[in-house]
């Protein structure tokens, strides 16, 4: 249900401040800076790094848990992230990276409150006010261990000694002492090889054997000494069947049958001196090792934490980058959550949902877009049969129109507007195409299908002269559409497509003739309109980047961070550094704002002052 937290006096008000507070030239506002290009306007840069790096200005632990990059604008830094497994909007001092408010969405707080009243009251089927282990098990699963809230204080060896007998009684059906595949719950496969500790003064050959010759007993219903796909179903022999069955000399693939000395193979390769059972000291060296001072049990602010942001097995947290015009800014939750705030305080002026609200369609891998303002709109994608693409008033959040027409399920590419042959457009890239609709009204004007790849299109598409570029990871590439207006409405042809730009995440920017951008191979200078590949090279292998003052800013995925020549000609690498690894991939895209470079990795910020002036 939308909510607006604002009166007509609010309204004049916030209108006068915004006028009163530009931003400054250096700002970076909004996702991919500026225009939403991918450059920063500051110049008077450092144009070599030392050998150590840009220095730190300021590093701080506030941010959260995400994959939010920045918004830079009028002293303060805006992102978004989980704190303590709750989705906050963030904002930060930008001299010193003090933090001025963390604040979650009066109308999200509601919504969460209810949430867990209902679904806590449901699992909690004794009614203690509390959730024992098998209760929370049976109702979040495995995630339980990432809510349930460490004792500092417990003896935690007791802990995980305690935690595994409760398993042992809950679920060794037989009464081996141990839980096999088939025993344990469902939440707890994928845990299973890491709990299986190796036996170093076991027979490796005859424990695979052994095991191999199990299943085969268990599961060979037919009795023709295989296993079929059909009878693996539900076991570990199904996470492992095409690793286990051999290619065929005639073929080079698997004949679709697990034979005993297929599964003992493999047993033997990968599971080499396990035996395939979990026993109590296995389970309770998991416990301690991967959850110390855990005892499983939960209370109401342990499912808060669960409850209260986005969570993927890619990493948890929000991933859209915050939007700022004069004293409001605008966000976008992994949920959904389209909110517009006081950049002051925090304080929500109007949200919506875009699933609710709108008809939209949740991606797999959580809502990943930074709203546009176009004028006197804010553009979201919520996607799905209400219609993909949605203008409201940035003011009120009122609806202004819906493309209706168009009902492309949401990807995680961010929208951009530009003008195309005097015409208004709003171009964005869906999980089926990238579309470019009418600004005015939200009709589709024309679609460009090739380099959409069904899996994750995350690349903002980019536009030159009547010519957009697109671009998608998983063996797809990209490629150049050309648009046309003619007596009956705009046509889009293609020009050209590559398959080396391949961009996973980290975007591509166009610096005059040509554009840089991580593909198959690294990092890719190619002609924008011919496709032509000036040069390659591995760089920091998958990454994301910004131009600045003739340079780009490039952060791999782990953790590398160069300082590379914008040079059609070759590669020129002009400094580099080895950043401290969180155990996630870097994918928040660099950010060059005011003489400071920004990287954000998870909870982590890091200010470098990469100004070439003393006086920074």
């Amino acid at each position: 249900m939308k909510l607006r937290l604002f009166t007509a006096g609010t309204i004049c008000l916030c209108a006068v401040t915004a006028a009163s507070w530009a931003a400054k030239p250096g700002d970076w506002p909004q996702w991919r800076g500026p225009n939403r290009t991918g450059h920063s306007k500051e110049t008077g840069l450092l144009k070599e790094w030392p050998e150590e790096g840009p220095k730190v200005a300021w590093k701080v632990d506030t941010t959260g848990v995400g994959y939010s990059s920045l918004a830079v604008s009028d002293g303060r830094i805006f992102t978004q992230g989980d704190l303590d497994g709750v989705e906050h909007i963030i904002a930060i001092n930008e001299k010193d990276g003090s933090l001025l408010w963390a604040v979650q969405p009066a109308p999200v707080v509601a919504a969460l409150d209810e949430r867990i009243e209902k679904t806590f009251a449901n699992a909690d089927k004794d009614k203690d006010g509390q959730l024992s282990e098998m209760e929370a098990l049976a109702a979040i699963g495995w995630n339980l261990n990432k809510a349930d809230t460490k004792d500092e204080d417990a003896n935690n060896e007791e802990l995980a000694q305690a935690r595994a007998k409760n398993y042992l009684e809950n679920f060794d059906k037989d009464k081996s002492g141990g839980l096999s595949y088939t025993e344990v719950h469902s939440q707890m496969m994928r845990e299973f090889a890491r709990i299986d500790q190796p036996d170093g003064n076991a027979d490796a050959k005859q424990l695979a054997a052994d095991r191999a010759q199990r299943w085969l007993k268990s599961l060979d219903k037919n009795a023709d000494d295989n296993i079929d796909q059909r009878e693996s179903r539900g076991t570990i022999i199904q996470r492992f069947f095409r690793n286990m069955d051999a290619p065929q000399p005639n073929t080079g693939r698997g004949d679709g049958k697990l034979t005993k000395a297929e599964m003992a193979d493999f047993f033997w390769k990968r599971e080499r001196g396990k035996d395939g059972s979990l026993s109590a000291d296995e389970l309770a060296s998991y416990f301690l090792r991967q959850y110390p001072g855990r005892d499983g049990v939960l209370v109401k602010t342990d499912f808060r934490r669960y409850l209260g942001g986005y969570r993927n097995g890619q990493g948890d947290g929000p991933r859209g980058t915050p939007t700022v015009e004069g004293e409001r800014v605008y966000t976008e939750g992994g949920f959904g959550d389209l909110t517009c705030s006081y950049a002051k305080t925090g304080a929500t002026i109007w949200h919506v949902n875009l699933t609710t609200d709108f008809g939209g369609g949740r991606p797999g891998w959580g809502y990943s877009e930074s709203p546009l303002i176009d004028g006197d709109n804010i553009i979201a994608t919520p996607g799905g049969n209400g219609g993909a693409l949605v203008a409201l008033d940035k003011m009120t959040g009122d609806v202004v129109w819906q493309s209706e027409e168009i009902k492309d399920r949401a990807h995680y590419s961010s929208p951009i507007v530009t003008e195309v042959n005097g015409v208004r457009q709003i171009i964005q890239f869906t999980r089926q195409r990238v579309v470019g609709v009418d600004a005015k009204t939200g009709k589709l004007l024309w679609s460009y299908k090739n380099s959409a790849n069904g899996t994750a299109n995350c690349a903002t598409p980019i536009y030159s002269d009547n010519h957009v570029f697109s671009s998608s990871s998983y063996g797809t590439g990209g490629g150049l559409a050309k648009l046309t207006k003619g007596n009956e409405g705009f046509s889009s042809e293609e020009v050209y497509f590559s398959k080396s730009m391949a961009n996973h995440h980290g975007g591509v920017v166009l610096v005059d003739d040509h554009m840089y951008g991580f593909g198959n191979g690294g990092l890719i200078c190619m002609n924008f309109m011919t496709g032509e590949i000036a040069w390659r090279n591995r760089s920091v292998n998958k990454g994301s980047l910004c131009y600045a003052d003739g340079d780009l800013y490039c952060l791999g995925e782990r953790n590398q961070l160069a300082l590379v020549a914008a040079n059609p000609k070759e590669y020129v690498e002009k400094g580099r550094v080895d950043l401290p690894r969180s155990g996630r991939p870097t994918w928040a895209h660099p950010v060059v704002a005011n003489g400071r470079l920004y990287i954000r990795d998870l909870g982590s910020l890091t200010s470098y002052n990469v100004s070439a002036s003393p006086a920074e």
